[in-house]
């Protein structure tokens, strides 16, 4: 299966059928490339927030992309001050 059909699988959700595919040898640790940026199964179902998707994506072995998980590191410590800078807020 090409790695096209696979994001959109993962990107609409398609946990059966990816599951599927995995149990039939498929290796779900690939990166479609679109507009000159690989995009990994994993941000696909995370950007169309299929949280169970992703879930099983990463029990399977799936991985980010290394410009991906630059992303989500931001995206934690974004959280985490804004977690910091509420405690001030409430005080």
């Amino acid at each position: 299966m090409t790695a096209e059909k696979l994001f959109e699988l993962a990107c609409v959700g398609d946990t059966e059928t990816l599951e599927e595919l995995y149990r039939n040898g498929q290796h779900l640790d690939v990166a479609y490339e679109k507009f000159w940026e690989e995009h990994s199964l994993i941000m696909g179902a995370f950007r169309n927030r299929q949280w169970d998707t992703v879930r099983w994506l990463l029990g399977c072995g799936a991985r980010l992309t290394p410009a991906e998980q630059e992303e989500i590191n931001g995206r934690y410590q974004k959280m985490r001050l804004i977690a910091e800078m509420q405690k001030i807020f409430i005080r």
